[in-house]
């Protein structure tokens, strides 16, 4: 029960607008301080002298646009935006993986944590992958998370009769792993002592 995570990172605009520019897509690499995407501010075109109500509209100006800069060197793993879209402010436009923070993320059964330790050797298998990869034990969660049993858990009523507790425990890996997809699945053996 563990899966490759990455770290992610939402991009947007402070400033709500339209996308005037972009041309990133999925799977593009970015450099920190990379322009990811344009945006034209809405400006007040005309004021209603019987209402006081502001009409605000969209001048094609240079000193309304504003440029969506990557906060840091990654890859566009989403894109949530198309040119011509008019988002509020703090909408994400793209989501950034940074492949250089990929780790994994192993639910160990609660009766079997109080054997894992900080430091541990893991030995990873990924689906899908050809051989094995080797980790530690980075942290583990102080707290649970609960998984629904299996369908022969079931009562009469068919309700869940147990609940599984989990704990998560992170795990890095020893080595530069660029190429592991983040949501695949993996299996890991913790080495205890």
């Amino acid at each position: 029960n563990a899966q490759v995570v990455a770290d992610l990172v939402q991009v947007g605009s402070i400033n709500g607008g339209r996308i005037v520019g972009m041309d990133l897509d999925v799977g593009a690499s970015v450099m920190e301080g990379q322009v990811i995407a344009t945006v034209d501010i809405p400006a007040v075109i005309s004021k209603s002298s019987i209402t006081d109500t502001s009409k605000m509209g969209f001048r094609d100006v240079q000193d309304q646009l504003t440029e969506v800069i990557a906060p840091r060197s990654g890859v566009i793993a989403a894109r949530w935006a198309n040119k011509g879209d008019t988002l509020p402010a703090g909408q994400p436009i793209v989501t950034l993986m940074d492949q250089r923070q990929i780790w994994i993320v192993a639910n160990i059964d609660e009766k079997k944590i109080e054997r894992v330790e900080l430091g541990q050797p893991v030995e990873i298998e990924i689906t899908g992958r050809d051989g094995k990869l080797a980790g530690h034990v980075e942290t583990v969660s102080p707290v649970t998370a609960a998984t629904l049993g299996s369908p022969s858990d079931r009562g009469a009523n068919g309700n869940v009769r147990r609940v599984a507790q989990v704990i998560p425990v992170k795990i890095s890996l020893d080595g530069d792993y660029r190429s592991l997809i983040p949501g695949s699945s993996a299996e890991v053996t913790i080495w205890v002592r």
